[in-house]
């Protein structure tokens, strides 16, 4: 009640001001955006289209509200080929108009705008919609009012060459008449001064840096943007609170420089490290190519910018040898000229990464308070998909897989040396049974190649392997724990008595060829460590069975790799059909169990048993055809 009384609730002034005062900020911001398309040669057909496609969207959303989807009538009415990027920049607005860090941002300008006021959820609706409004009026602004000043410009070269002439003609004198001056010129219009419109926020110099984060100032090259990047990463966590009254840390300083915010956001998250590495891989390019280095300062040419470039000028390997982390971007690219031209560009999924990443960081920052002063579109920067959903992961056929498996590797070689000869040999070892174990599981390489001797285990007459971390490898997600009945083949072969060998003689891993022998000795002492994710485990192994592979099958496939194993299991188990043709006999669900995929609805996921029932997996893995 005490709380009702002393609410003052928003009027429309309130309203109104906050409007004109996001108004004022957005358009600045916009048009600046706009002059550097003009002027940077970033201002295609197809981005003129999009612009002028935004502001049709966001005064749509003025209109019909914040609806789940654009209106069909809206779509329909625009011309052939504009309705996909239209919906595309619709979803994009939505979500970022109800992002909860793009909400918290507008309460904390109209707080710092109308002073400390207790909001309801209604005045924060409002003050949404006044933001939502101001956008889709800066946009129309835009595209209404022409950012050249052609006309001025013209006005104030015709009265310049005016003057230039009046002053370099002589006087003209006439017999029998008084001298005369050339004939008067009208007089050109006076120049307009030029109406003032707020430019954005300029980069601020005493915006804060991550503590100990220095910016560079000279050439950015692979060494100075190292450099950087390891400050970031040696910035201080937020103390612990220590009990006392005084003692509670209210501020932090979060800096506005890229690295520094990646650090940070990948501290919070939840991602591996791999992934971690990988999005400030992602910064140190974004630098490197565009020059800037403060999330602040990023705008959507930027994001153009980068995506034009790794698709269509940066090396595919660059950096590779010591010259050339020290060259600028520029300068790299004067030293691969000759590079023939598919060895150019990245690829459409790592431009993909690329710049989801970004959009990734640019989220984060608002939520530390620097939020973006536009709404980052990267949808068109993707290339086209030339590839169907199949094509992109070669799979193995069954036919393919009997060849490779009629290697000597699996059915006699000369030695363990020779194991491309054929012989009367079988070598019983990594090699033979890491590739047959994928092949009868469909596990990835790093669950099998990870295995330790306790993994095998057997309930009510079926032995299994129990994928699940260890301090070698942890796995790729929560779904892929899971329990994989073995292959009537293996057990023929005589894999438990390999696995029982191992745990006579006290060997914990079953595998460790598969570990880097630098980092061998270590690995195995270390059982406490902490497990991480890598699908790069067991990459010393990888040399065997690509030999195998090219030997068997010499024309096979481009992209056909040990991963198009696990492909030819799934693509196994969804076409075996019962008698009728159309019957499944694997079902859907005991597939996604034996493949450890995700569940496709939340009864499937939280309503069943962490460990499932192995008698329907059995059965599913013993209709996987014998490779030899």
């Amino acid at each position: 009640m005490l709380t009702d009384t002393l609410h003052s609730p928003l009027s429309d002034a309130d309203i109104t001001a906050f409007f004109h005062a996001e108004l004022l900020s957005y358009l600045g911001s916009l048009r600046e955006q706009r002059l550097h398309e003009r002027i940077d040669g970033s201002l295609t057909s197809e981005k003129a289209r999009k612009n002028r496609l935004e502001a049709l969207v966001l005064r749509g959303m003025v209109e019909d509200g914040l609806r789940e989807e654009m209106p069909t009538e809206r779509s329909n009415a625009l011309e052939a080929g504009e309705s996909e990027t239209a919906r595309s920049l619709y979803d994009a607005h939505l979500q970022h108009f109800l992002r909860p860090a793009f909400n918290d941002d507008i309460q904390r300008r109209a707080i710092a705008l109308l002073g400390n006021r207790d909001l309801t959820a209604f005045d924060k609706l409002q003050l949404r919609w006044a933001a939502v409004e101001a956008r889709a009026a800066a946009h129309e602004a835009v595209e209404a009012v022409p950012l050249h000043r052609a006309e001025t410009a013209r006005g104030a070269a015709i009265a310049l060459l005016h003057d230039m002439l009046g002053a370099a003609l002589p006087t003209v004198t006439i017999p029998d008449h008084p001298p005369q001056m050339t004939p008067p010129v009208a007089a050109a219009p006076p120049v307009a001064a030029p109406i003032p419109v707020p430019s954005g926020p300029a980069p601020d110099p005493v915006a804060p840096l991550t503590p100990g984060v220095e910016l560079i100032t000279g050439r950015f090259t692979a060494t100075t943007l190292k450099a950087q990047r390891e400050q970031a990463e040696n910035q201080p966590e937020i103390g612990q609170f220590d009990g006392h009254a005084s003692a509670p840390q209210n501020e932090a300083i979060f800096g506005t420089d890229l690295f520094g915010t990646t650090v940070r956001m990948n501290r919070r998250s939840r991602a591996k490290d791999e992934s971690c590495t990988q999005k400030l891989k992602t910064v140190t390019l974004f630098i490197y190519l565009t020059g800037v280095q403060r999330v602040t300062e990023i705008r959507q040419h930027h994001l153009d910018l980068f995506g034009r470039e790794i698709e269509h000028n940066l090396p595919k390997y660059y950096w590779k040898s010591p010259s050339q982390q020290d060259l600028t971007y520029r300068e790299l690219l004067d030293t691969c000229r000759n590079l023939p031209r598919d060895a150019i560009g990245v690829s459409r999924g790592t431009i993909k990464r690329h710049v989801t990443v970004m959009k990734e960081i640019i989220g984060y920052a608002a939520q530390e308070g620097h939020g973006a002063a536009f709404a980052p579109a990267t949808a068109h920067l993707l290339p086209p998909e030339e590839r169907t959903e199949a094509e992109k992961r070669p799979v193995f056929t069954a036919e393919q897989v009997r060849k490779v498996f009629s290697h000597p590797l699996w059915t006699g070689c000369k030695s363990e040396y020779r194991r491309h000869t054929p012989g009367k040999k079988v070598v019983k070892d990594h090699h033979f049974w890491v590739n047959l174990l994928l092949v009868y599981t469909g596990a990835r390489r790093s669950e099998i190649a990870g295995l330790q001797a306790t993994d095998l285990s057997e309930e009510n007459g079926i032995p299994f392997i129990s994928v699940r971390p260890n301090h070698l490898r942890g796995l790729k997600n929560r779904h892929s724990k899971r329990r994989i009945p073995l292959h009537p083949h293996l057990i023929e072969e005589g894999f438990l008595e390999f696995v029982e060998k191992a745990r006579n003689r006290g060997a914990p891993i079953l595998f460790p060829e598969a570990i880097p022998a630098n980092k061998r000795a270590a690995v195995l002492r270390d059982t406490d460590a902490r497990p991480s994710y890598d699908p790069k485990f067991g990459d010393a192994l990888d040399h065997v069975w690509r030999e195998c592979l090219e030997r068997s099958l010499p024309d096979a496939p481009k992209g056909l790799c040990l991963h198009s194993l696990r492909g030819y299991v799934n693509d196994t188990l969804i076409n075996l059909r019962e008698a009728d043709g159309r019957t499944q006999m694997v079902p859907d669900i005991d597939r996604r169990d034996l493949m450890g995929h995700v569940a496709t609805d939340t009864n499937e996921a939280n309503y069943r048993r962490d460990e499932k029932p192995l008698g329907r997996l059995y059965e599913a893995v013993k209709l996987l055809p014998r490779v030899f």
